[in-house]
């Protein structure tokens, strides 16, 4: 279908039709160009304003078309003030040589809107070309232009610029903007502001133009343009900049600003700049900004050159992980004629510049400001050039600057923050180091002088002229040379890395309160300053003594000079706890002495057994391996090797021993109670012998009975003070046979076996007790009032394990094989009272624990102990309630029983050992206490499933202020 004439009003263009002519509009007109429908004209233009524009609203669907030679297809060109939304949709067209979309004079005020998702373009080229959007005749004025390039969107043109948005103009640009001939054209930019004030540009597509990707030519620092180039964006300018600016701009980028020159293109003249702001910039950079090539000569009748970025002044900011680039310069500043930049500029680099000749060159005579920890080169050996401004070079950790750093003239700072390395500059006077630890390499000059700051550090590698001043708190080490150094009060002085020599050529002053930091060996090697003069004003010496082996005096040269010594050091002192050290001098060299002192090793402890450790270990006398380690030690390093020499795990092994012996007093009194069947007794199992043969019965049935227990306990005893914390595990078995005597005592034997072990995890030491056991008890009842008590003695067969390793002594493992034994008497009296099925019971128990140990040594290396016998004896007394209550669950009886008490040991409460090394005096070493109060808690369960089957479960446990010692048992039996 084909319609033709003039439209009045609305025009509509059904889906699939055609319609010829030009058409007229304006007022609140609405156009809408169907689906496969066509407006089309060879006039010009063919939809063409003849009225103010107050709400116009344009929906292309289809195709609106110019095809007259040099026409437009869409012009706004009547009033001032002008509203209107043009929406192209995806799959439709607008198009023309010329201008596709054009406003064609200033309009002041009004709103603009573009939305375009599908293609706006200008076929023209030469004297017909145009642009697919062109409001370059708005300059001026409070009108609001939004333009609006949805993705899929295109924007493109054969020989001209892509878009002149206008003045002020937004332009939105997911999709692509593309000026295409780059071959010919000298002014083909994808966006081109002109004249225009200001204007914005948010981009996540691709902004291509032939000369620039964005341009704006308004010349003047007061007018801006502001660039946000997304992740996915791309603007590139072919055969110019990426984005260039006569005034000012402000760039954020996130994605790829390129300035490209094309050797095949017609243009002779170009430079391809990634970002060029002839005024004053506000660049933040994450991703990248490049220039690559330039040729010929710029207006200036200047060779050009490329830049990633040229800027007169203004913020760059470089963050982590971005980029720019050059084949030229990564950063320029200056007037863009190779003049004095218009304004400071301020450069953060966390990222990446290089350039293929300088990294960052400032033309400039103001005072500008590098602040780096990325990093910067310069292809030509100069990564950074600064002007004739008071200039300061931020040099901050991980920074990175390959090729020369020129301060230019002017007064130059350079300061250090952070940790790192710097390899010098140039034409710098003064240099800071203000925190963190840094290093100086090769040759570096400042004629005003280095300071360092409270709390930081200057390690001297290379060669550094220049006053150098260690405020409170800072330091200066390494072995480079220095010409001058001055160490204030508080300042420290620390030749080497290790042990070396800082060399001074000029003068060294130490001032009152100042610190020399010397490191010595025990092979007679120092740390040492080699100055041409000292001037010492008081001060400190401290002596850093490295481990080994110490002779009981060493003299070391600390300090000479070729031009003569004046004044003496205020004092010195020393990490070594039995070295003392002591200065002498003469006319060029000052020197240090370390001897031993009156100082002995049981002073120095903070515990008993620390001290009672190094009087041991000083009676072995020098020469002894230990005596000699512990001769170079600190006070701290001392305590710290008695704790480890001590062997304290004999002694605490002993009170393992000693709490575990209530186990079989345990079994013993318990076996009584339940052969008598007292309250809170639990069930044990018997073998009674009737006429026809031994059988399973219950217990109050039994004339003679064997019996049996299982047993398992583990338990912390916290550290005293002294001794350190221990833990322990202990695991086994008794057995028993017992029979009535007369009509109302009864009588056993018993014998088990059971392994403890116990480790001292701060004292690196374990051990286990392999235990034998072998008793008699006995016992009655006299209504409700039940004795009971008993005898026994166990045998031990101890083996510990522990190292030794400390500061200059090689670690000693060192075994031990102990025997011991252990006898106790025990009785306990109870009384009674029950009430239905619920029983109670006081009682009062008693026991008396002897652990006799036989003496043994160690082997393993000088750290070994010969371990004498010693006999331990330990009262226990224990008050405490029992409590049972009978129940009956169906055909089977549950018995649920417990106890709370409160047990209190005396005597021997704290285990001894007495020891020696080999050549040496007898010491004592106190274990861990045994707890002298705990609660006694006991809960179980016994249940007859069957009158063959019986399954009972129990828990035991024993608290105090160090102690936590917990049991369980299980038990399954059955009757025969």
């Amino acid at each position: 279908m084909s319609i033709t004439g003039a439209l009045a009003a609305d025009i509509n263009i059904p889906d699939g039709t055609t319609s010829s002519g030009q058409r007229t509009f304006g007022g609140t007109d609405q156009i809408t160009v169907g689906t496969g429908a066509t407006l089309t004209s060879s006039s010009n233009p063919t939809l063409n304003q003849n009225s103010a524009a107050t709400g116009v609203v344009i929906d292309n669907s289809g195709t609106i078309e110019s095809t007259g030679t040099g026409t437009r297809a869409i012009r706004f060109n009547n009033g001032t003030a002008m509203t209107f939304t043009l929406t192209n949709r995806a799959g439709a067209t607008i198009q023309s040589q010329n201008d596709a979309v054009q406003v064609g004079q200033n309009v002041s005020s009004g709103t603009i809107v573009i939305n375009n998702y599908g293609t706006i373009q200008a076929t023209g080229v030469n004297g017909n070309n145009g642009q697919s959007i062109d409001f370059g005749n708005i300059t001026a004025g409070t009108a609001s232009i939004t333009i609006n390039n949805f993705a899929g969107g295109l924007l493109q043109t054969a020989d001209a610029d892509g878009i002149r948005p206008g003045n002020n103009a937004t332009v939105n640009n997911a999709g692509s903007i593309i000026a295409h001939d780059y071959l010919n054209n000298t002014g083909a930019d994808g966006i081109d502001f002109q004249e225009a004030t200001g204007g914005t540009v948010n981009n996540s597509g691709l902004i291509s133009g032939g000369r620039h990707g964005i341009n704006h030519g308004y010349e003047g620092p007061e007018y801006s343009i502001t660039v946000i180039n997304e992740a996915s964006g791309q603007i590139i300018g072919r055969n110019g900049s990426g984005f260039g600016s006569d005034a000012s701009g402000k760039v954020i980028n996130y994605g790829l600003i390129s300035g490209r020159i094309d050797d095949r293109a017609g243009v002779p003249d170009g430079d391809g700049d990634g970002v060029d702001i002839d005024y004053i910039g506000d660049i933040t950079n994450y991703g990248i900004i490049e220039g690559i090539g330039a040729k010929g000569k710029g207006s200036d009748g200047l060779l050009n050159t490329a830049q990633g970025i040229a800027i007169g002044g203004g913020v760059i900011n470089n963050m982590a992980g971005a980029i720019i680039r050059s084949t030229g310069d990564g950063i320029l500043v200056d007037n863009s004629s190779q003049g004095p930049a218009f304004g400071v500029v301020n450069i953060n680099n966390a990222g990446t510049i290089t350039g293929d000749r300088y990294g960052i060159y400032i033309n400039s005579t103001l005072d500008n400001v590098i602040t780096n920890s990325g990093t910067i080169t310069g292809g030509n050996g100069q990564a950074i050039v600064f002007g004739s401004g008071n200039d300061t070079l931020n040099i901050r950790t991980g920074s990175v600057i390959n090729g020369t750093v020129d301060g230019g003239a002017g007064n130059d700072h350079v300061s250090l923050s952070g940790t790192g390395t710097f390899a010098g500059a140039i034409n710098f006077e003064t240099l800071s180091v203000d925190d963190g630890t840094w290093t100086l390499t090769g040759t570096q000059s400042y004629s005003g002088g280095i300071s360092i700051a409270n709390g930081a550090k200057l390690n001297a590698a290379g060669t550094i002229s220049g006053l150098i001043t260690v405020s409170s708190g800072a330091q200066i080490g390494g072995s480079g040379t220095l010409s001058a150094l001055l160490v204030n009060s508080g300042g420290t002085v620390a030749p080497g890395n290790s042990i070396g020599t800082l060399n001074v050529s000029g003068n060294i002053t130490f001032n009152a309160g100042s610190i020399y930091q010397v490191e010595v060996n025990a092979a007679g090697q120092s740390d040492k300053i080699a100055a041409g003069t000292a001037t010492i004003n008081g001060g400190n010496v401290q002596v850093l003594a490295g481990a080994g082996t110490y002779a009981p005096s060493t003299q070391y040269t600390i300090l000479t000079t070729t031009g003569g010594r004046t004044g003496t050091f205020s004092s010195v002192s020393s990490n070594l706890a039995f070295l003392t050290p002591s200065l002498s001098y003469d006319a060029n060299t000052v020197y240090l002495t370390m001897a031993r002192n009156d100082i002995n090793f049981a002073a120095v402890g903070a515990t008993r057994n620390q001290s009672g450790t190094g009087a041991g270990a000083e009676s072995t006398g020098w020469g002894n391996p230990v005596y000699n380690a512990i001769l170079n030690l600190s006070a701290p390093q001392a305590r710290a090797a008695f704790d480890q020499l001590s062997g304290e795990v004999h002694a605490s092994a002993q009170t393992v021993i000693l709490q575990d012996s209530h186990f079989l007093r345990d079994a013993s009194i318990d076996r009584l109670r339940s052969a008598f069947d007292s309250v809170g007794a639990s069930y044990t199992p018997v073998m009674s012998y009737a006429p026809g043969g031994p059988v399973m019965v219950p217990s109050q049935t039994e004339r003679f009975a064997v019996w049996g227990r299982a047993f398992g306990a583990w338990g912390t005893t916290a550290s005293d003070g002294n001794a350190a914390r221990l833990r322990h595990d202990v695991g086994g078995a008794f057995i028993g046979a017992d029979g009535l005597v007369g009509d109302n005592w009864r009588v056993g034997l018993l014998a088990g076996y059971s392994r403890s072990t116990f480790r001292v995890s701060d004292r690196s030491s374990s051990g286990a007790s392999d235990n034998y056991h072998l008793g008699i008890y006995g016992g009655s009842q006299f209504g409700a009032l039940a004795f009971r008590s008993g005898a026994s003695i166990s045998w031990h067969d101890i083996t510990t394990s522990r190292a030794v390793s400390f500061a200059g002594f090689a670690t000693n493992s060192l075994q031990g094989r102990q025997k011991a034994r252990t006898a106790q008497v025990f009785g306990e009296v109870g009384y009674g009272i029950r009430i239905g099925s619920l029983g109670f019971e006081p009682f009062a128990n008693l026991a008396y624990v002897n652990l006799s140990t036989d003496g043994f040594s160690e082997t393993g290396g000088p750290a070994a102990l010969n371990v004498r016998g010693r006999s331990t004896g330990v009262t226990f007394t224990t008050l405490g309630l029992r409590a049972s209550q009978q129940f009956t669950l169906g055909s089977m009886n549950l018995t649920a029983r417990g106890t709370l008490g409160w047990r209190h040991a005396f005597g021997d409460v704290t285990p001894i050992s007495v020891a020696s090394f080999a050549g040496g005096t007898p010491f004592s070493i106190a274990g861990l206490p045994i707890a002298k109060n705990a609660a006694i808690v006991e809960a179980g369960l016994d249940l007859n499933l069957t009158p063959q089957a019986t399954l009972g479960i129990s828990y035991g446990g024993q608290f105090g202020s160090r102690l936590t010692d917990q049991s369980i048992r299980g038990n399954f039996t059955w009757k025969f």
